[in-house]
């Protein structure tokens, strides 16, 4: 399967921030290595960062990757700039006097996906969320010339959201191969059990799934088969492989 895929790589994006697409991100990962792949991972830009007993700022994002990756890269290729203020990354590299460079970030994800058959890339917010003076997310999805995963809400307001995004990014030439509804519950109501119809519908775009509602305390474990449960499968796996 590793010599299949079309592209080296996935970005998973977000309709907004706190969608959840860590959590989605890291059981996607777990979902591929369990179709027998080494799996890379890199969040090119955080912000609100945490500091740790060293001293060094650390993505909470960032970690929850390599863990469930189970890789072992260099820090400065998982995660090239780590800001501390929780705002855009454009305004912490603004607070911090970074200056957040794209050619630095494609550089450190060249190094990661020459050692693993596949790379999961997480953003930061949303698509238009800036990530350095004028430029945004959807423009570092374009750098890296990676394909893109949309995360969206279950619930009333996504259809408008997911759409959006996806016009976003298809303005900038940016592949999209679908969007997974995050946090889907058990029982759920009118708009939420008809959403992902709609938004296939007038946008175009491929529905790969709803991944379940986990609550607020979950594991690794959990995360993986939560993923698992949800994703369609088969129609994931035609996506990122090459059909010949």
């Amino acid at each position: 399967m590793r010599d299949q895929f079309k592209n080296k790589g996935v970005f998973v994006t977000a309709t907004d921030t706190s969608v959840g697409k860590t959590t989605v991100a890291a059981g996607l990962v777990g979902f591929l290595k369990k179709q027998g792949l080494d799996v890379g991972v890199m969040k090119p830009v955080a912000s609100g960062a945490i500091e740790c007993d060293t001293g060094k700022l650390i993505s909470q994002d960032a970690e929850m990757l390599v863990k469930f990756a189970a890789c072992s890269d260099p820090w400065e290729w998982v995660n090239p700039y780590c800001l501390a203020a929780a705002v855009t990354p454009s305004l912490a590299a603004r607070i911090e006097g970074i200056t957040i460079r794209f050619d630095k970030i494609r550089e450190a994800y060249q190094g990661i996906i020459e050692r693993h058959d596949f790379v999961v890339v997480e953003g930061a917010g949303g698509v238009m969320s800036p990530v350095f003076e004028n430029l945004v997310v959807a423009d570092l999805i374009r750098a890296l010339n990676l394909p893109a995963l949309i995360v969206s809400r279950s619930g009333l307001g996504t259809i408008n959201h997911t759409i959006m995004t996806s016009e976003c990014l298809r303005m900038r030439q940016v592949p999209v191969l679908g969007f997974l509804l995050n946090r889907f519950p058990k029982n759920p109501n009118l708009a939420e059990s008809t959403n992902a119809e709609i938004i296939a519908t007038v946008g175009g775009l491929t529905h790969l799934g709803s991944i379940p509602e986990m609550g607020d305390l979950f594991s690794q474990q959990q995360v993986i088969e939560s993923f698992c449960q949800g994703v369609h499968r088969d129609q994931l796996l035609e996506l990122l492989c090459d059909s010949d």
